[in-house]
């Protein structure tokens, strides 16, 4: 087959699998396209986890068009599965099963149970298969997944919005509003992303924020909103506890009637180790969400947040929005206090993407 058409078929399963954005975690966003004789006979992808894999959903989907499955090719975005899942059996033995001829697979999976296996597997079962069409594509595509399922921590992306000489409040602490509805829409297109939403005490405090999904689209799976509250200040009455069926609240305390007061509310009240300021431990809070099987989070700030989770290096991505403002030295900055004594020393990031809208400008990077 035409390299040409190799491409098109690996795109055509990419597509597929971004439709299961924001909704198949802790799982992988996997697309599939089964061809035979130049055509697509079946086509899928993984909607949401414990649900059908992606090369199960394209079989389903060719079986019911009245289409013959032996003999054709498969293209899959992610590395068909070798082992028993929570709810799903090994995609590679319904691949043999079904007599695919030929897998073209994107990325190899880095779950430590497939991790190369999956391949090998058909191989051995006298499946030609080939690794790499578009693999940077598909990493990048699951970046949330590929650290979670590794290191069993969230991947990490502060998000801040500020004015062009980096303020997100005036010196009176006005703050509504620094960015367009243009911005406020993107923010919220990031936060349908995630699985978690994460702010500290003194924002829930000054905004009584939702934190919650607020767009015109169906299907949107809302984030779980991270509160973190050293000394269990929040009200029970926030506006998160009614906006959300449940709220985790990070705290150094697990004692006294507020606890009960909360979880009354709706929240889940967690105890995280203190950081050398006597706050919520980055590092032992990701520890903890990880065993939630929370694998991305989305924090939203503060100032302070902001810094304590770069000084803790738990920061994978940023997503910094500038709008054409500025409001001068006595408004409060973007990030609190780092430390650092030189521009050397300062925290530096790649890959990094500009993306303008109106007058506005979205900067996003790697540490």
């Amino acid at each position: 087959m035409p390299k040409d058409n190799n491409l098109k078929y690996m795109q055509k399963a990419f597509s597929l699998a971004k439709k299961g954005e924001g909704h198949t975690s802790p799982n992988p966003m996997v697309g599939a396209v089964l061809v035979k004789k130049g055509k697509i006979i079946g086509s899928g992808y993984h909607k949401k986890a414990g649900f059908p894999h992606a090369e199960i959903e394209a079989f389903n989907d060719a079986k019911k068009k009245g289409n013959s499955i032996i003999g054709s090719t498969l293209y899959v975005t992610l590395e068909p599965c070798c082992h028993t899942g929570k709810k799903t059996p090994p995609c590679t033995e319904a691949l043999v099963r079904e007599k695919v001829k030929k897998v073209y697979v994107s990325t190899l999976d880095p779950n430590p149970k497939v991790s190369g296996n999956g391949v090998k597997f058909l191989k051995d079962n006298g499946i030609d298969v080939e690794v790499g069409l578009l693999e940077n594509k598909t990493q990048k595509m699951n970046e949330f997944f590929n650290k979670f399922i590794v290191t069993k921590r969230p991947y990490v992306i502060l998000k801040m919005a500020s004015t062009l000489d980096g303020k997100i409040a005036s010196r009176t602490g006005d703050s509504k509003w620094i960015g367009s509805p243009e911005q406020r829409k993107r923010s919220h297109l990031l936060r349908a992303k995630v699985d978690a939403v994460l702010v500290g005490i003194n924002t829930i405090e000054k905004d009584n924020s939702r934190l919650n999904v607020r767009l015109p689209k169906k299907k949107i799976s809302q984030p779980i909103p991270v509160v973190l509250d050293s000394k269990l200040r929040i009200s029970s009455e926030a506006k998160i506890f009614k906006a959300h069926s449940s709220a985790i609240i990070a705290t150094t305390l697990l004692k006294g009637p507020k606890v009960k007061l909360l979880e009354e509310a709706g929240a889940k009240v967690i105890k995280v180790k203190k950081d050398k300021k006597g706050n919520v431990s980055f590092p032992d809070l990701l520890r903890i969400l990880g065993k939630m099987d929370i694998s991305s989070i989305l924090i939203e700030g503060g100032s302070a947040v902001a810094a304590s989770a770069l000084k803790s290096k738990v920061v994978d991505k940023v997503v910094f929005f500038y709008s054409p403002k500025i409001l001068g030295g006595d408004g409060l900055s973007m990030i609190g206090e780092l430390q650092k004594s030189s521009i050397k020393n300062s925290i530096t990031f790649k890959e990094v993407n500009y993306k303008k809208f109106n007058d506005e400008l979205m900067i996003e990077g790697y540490i």
